[in-house]
Formats: structure tokens, C-alpha cells, sequence
């Protein structure tokens, strides 16, 4: 009996201990669930705009995504979400620059990619909120961000399933290691792309009949999490709504807030902007492509993007494109890249540049620049055009005669002699020019 006894409560202690592990591991022994994490950007970047994709641990390939890809200003700070050591800190083709720590008493690395520079080394011991590298655009990117992964294994020195969700995998804290899981970014449901809201109800709000404030809610429903308050009559942004709920930014929280409680006090001003561009200066070998990039985006909707090769006097060449996007992204190398051919421009001067409006009719031109193709003819004196080798009377007078439509045998040399701004144009600017230049000359 004292033997069934003691056997029973042995059983019942190995039970109890089991239960335990499970309450503090509840997903097996890796300490995962417990573990706090500070957010690996800096706090104020929380738009996710890809999220991991469970599928990669099915089918490890590129086309399912194994972290989350958090917008960022390149140059930003990227900090090691945990403690741990880092394994490498280098270049990794597609990942561009990337950082690789692990963390043994999690079972798990974490990995952080498309960095502009590393600011570690390989067998570095970090700290958590340690800054380890700077967001850029590195490797297979198309705009600053920084991807950011756990797996629980390497192959030759590279991430491998099992991987995690990062969303879920830790309970974040603020990047000075406070240990609130609250300050995890709200951004992760406000930026879900699969709802049915429109940017028709962007604008300016404000709260209406609210006493005290206003939740900012994880999704489009009352029982999802409250990740942030509007206090009663305090202005905010909505980016988009379906006339129920609103995707709503408060100072530096983002979410959904429901639209029975506010109301509209303006249209959002115009805000377009344009990063990771590449544009051609300078002089570029005659035949050579030239790749075209750009991010565009927009608080409002982007109706009409425009631009490409233009000659020095602004005619355009064949050599642009235009698109209606009907988004608040565009990227410029999804398209204009394909339709804007470098390698058929031929000799002479042009001006590269993009212009984008949106639906307020708002337009901007977003990049503008100058290069030449091949060998440009140059004259000996500027504003020189009957070709004596000095400036007088007789060349304001071609000059004039040529602006007035009176010349019919203007050269193409007196063209180039003429145009005394370098602006690639002649006009009464350039006329204006030459009889300062005349008169200097004759002084």
C-alpha cells in the first residue's frame, strides 16, 4: 500500500511538474512564449507591409515569405532584438547586408536583412536594443526596410526552416528594454491589405460624442485588442474606410477606430514623395542601358505617373511613359523600367525626370536630371554666332533676327553658340544674356 503510495504521488508530481513547463513554455521547451523582445527598428517604424507566410515552412522557397518586412528611413537604426551572438554580419546575396544572431537559450536565430551597412562583427556577444546595423535597400529590395526573421537553424551559414512568426514568437518591448508588451506595433493589423476599405474616406478627423476616448482597435471589430485611445476632440489622420470602421494614425499609434464616432474636418494635403531612386548623370556610353528605380507614395490616391527621357529644351523623346497607378505605392520599376529604352537614345543632351499627381490634383515633379549621351558639340565662344571669335552687335542682331522668326539659315553651331543659360532651350533669356556679355566684352 505505502509502495502503490508513493507511486501515485510520484505520478502526480511528474504530472504537475509537466503542467508547469508547459504553463511557462507553451510551446515545448523553447522558452519562446516567455521571452520579451525590444522592437528591432526604431520605435516611431511599425508599418509591416509583408508578414510571414506559414506556408515557407512547407515549401522553403522564396515565393513564401519567412519574416516581416518593417518600412523604415534608410539609415535608421536596426537593434538585436534579443541577446545573443552574432554568427555573421555580412554581405548575403538576396538578403543584401545582414546580421545573424543566436540566441541559445531560445533555440533560435534571429536574422535581419537588406541592411545599408552592418555595425557588428561575427563572434560579437550584443545585448538586447544594441544597434547592430542601419535600414537600407540592399540586395533583392525594392524599397528601405528591414527584414526581419527567427529559424531554428542554419545550412551553410544560412536561415532555415523551422521558422516563426516574428509577430508572435515575442512579446515586444520598447527600445529602452521596459518590458511592456502593449508597445507591440499596432500597424500590424492597420496595414492589412485583404479588407474592403477604401482611401475615399481619407481625410482629417475629428471625435464626435466622445466623453472620454476614442479605442484604437488590432482590427475591424470591438472584441480585437485595443492597441491605442483618441482622446475626446483631438484631430487625427484616416487613411482608409469602409463607412464603418477607419484605418486611423494618433500620434504614432496606427490601427482602426470606429467611424460612428468621428467626423471629417478636411481632405488630407498632398503629401508625395519618391525614395531609393536611381537616375542618370553625366555622361553615359551611347548604347548602354540604364535601370530605371523609385518608390513613390502618397497619402492620397496616385492618379497619373509621368515622365522619362526628354531633350534639353523639354520636347519630349520617344523615350517616355505614363501610368494611372490608382494606388497610394508605386513602384517606378515595375513599368517604366520596361518601356524606357536608354540604349536608343542617341548623341546629344537630355533631361531625365518624373512627375506624379494624385487624386487632389495635386502634381510634383519628383526627379529631375541632367545627362549626355556620347560626344556633345561645344563651341569656342558662347554667344559667338557669326564665328569672327569675339561677341559684338552683330550677334545680338542673329540672335534677335533668329527669336523673331526672321532667320531661315540658323545653323545648328549658332543654335549651340546661343543657348547662353545652358538651359538647352534659346529664347529672349538667352538674348538677354548675350547683350549683357556683348556689353561686358566692349567695355
Amino acid at each position: 500500500m505505502i509502495t502503490k503510495t508513493k507511486r501515485a504521488a510520484a505520478v502526480i508530481a511528474a504530472l504537475f511538474m509537466i503542467l508547469t513547463l508547459m504553463m511557462i513554455y507553451p510551446f515545448g521547451l523553447s522558452a519562446h512564449a516567455a521571452a520579451y523582445a525590444v522592437w528591432p527598428t526604431e520605435p516611431k517604424f511599425r508599418n509591416i507591409t509583408t508578414y510571414f507566410d506559414a506556408a515557407r515552412n512547407v515549401n522553403d522557397v522564396s515565393g513564401y515569405h519567412n519574416g516581416i518586412d518593417i518600412e523604415a528611413d534608410g539609415g535608421s537604426n536596426i537593434y538585436a532584438a534579443v541577446s545573443g551572438k552574432v554568427v555573421a554580419a555580412e554581405w548575403m546575396d538576396a538578403y543584401g547586408y545582414t546580421v545573424i544572431i543566436q540566441h541559445p537559450d531560445l533555440g533560435v536565430y534571429t536574422f535581419y536583412a537588406h541592411a545599408s551597412q552592418v555595425l557588428t562583427s561575427a563572434g560579437a556577444q550584443v545585448n538586447q536594443g544594441d544597434v547592430i546595423a542601419q535600414v537600407g535597400s540592399t540586395g533583392n529590395s525594392s524599397g528601405n526596410h528591414l527584414h526581419f526573421g527567427i529559424c531554428d537553424s542554419l545550412q551553410a551559414g544560412w536561415p532555415a526552416r523551422t521558422y516563426y512568426d516574428p509577430m508572435t514568437f515575442f512579446a515586444y518591448s520598447d527600445n529602452n528594454g521596459g518590458g511592456n508588451s502593449s508597445n507591440a506595433p499596432s500597424s500590424s493589423a492597420a496595414n492589412k491589405s485583404d479588407c474592403n476599405c477604401t482611401e475615399d474616406y481619407a481625410g482629417e478627423y475629428t471625435t464626435k460624442g466622445v466623453v472620454t476616448y476614442l479605442n484604437i482597435r488590432a482590427d475591424h471589430n470591438t472584441s480585437s485588442a485595443v492597441v491605442g485611445e483618441i482622446p475626446a476632440g483631438a484631430e487625427f489622420i484616416v487613411t482608409k474606410g469602409n463607412g464603418e470602421w477607419a484605418h486611423v494614425e494618433y500620434n504614432g499609434k496606427t490601427g482602426f477606430a470606429s467611424m460612428a464616432y468621428m467626423e471629417k474636418k478636411a481632405e488630407l494635403k498632398s503629401e508625395i514623395k519618391i525614395d531609393n531612386v536611381t537616375a542618370p548623370e553625366g555622361t553615359l556610353e551611347k548604347g548602354k542601358t540604364f535601370s530605371i528605380k523609385g518608390n513613390i507614395t502618397s497619402n492620397l490616391v496616385l492618379t497619373k505617373v509621368y515622365g522619362g527621357v526628354y531633350f534639353r529644351d523639354g520636347e519630349a523623346t520617344s523615350q517616355c511613359a505614363e501610368a494611372a497607378p490608382n494606388t497610394i505605392k508605386y513602384d517606378l520599376s515595375a513599368y517604366f523600367d520596361k518601356n524606357i529604352a536608354f540604349n536608343a537614345l542617341g548623341d546629344g543632351e537630355y533631361t531625365y525626370k518624373i512627375v506624379a499627381e494624385d487624386k487632389s490634383g495635386a502634381s510634383v515633379e519628383l526627379v529631375k536630371s541632367d545627362f549626355t549621351i556620347g560626344k556633345v558639340e561645344t563651341v569656342s565662344v558662347l554667344g559667338d554666332l557669326n564665328n569672327d571669335g569675339k561677341l559684338n552687335v552683330s550677334d545680338i542682331v542673329a540672335l534677335q533676327s533668329y527669336i523673331l522668326g526672321k532667320s531661315k539659315d540658323f545653323t545648328k553651331e549658332q543654335y549651340l553658340a546661343s543657348n547662353m543659360n545652358k538651359d538647352g532651350a534659346v529664347d529672349i533669356f538667352d538674348l538677354t544674356e548675350l547683350k549683357r556679355a556683348v556689353v561686358k566684352a566692349t567695355e
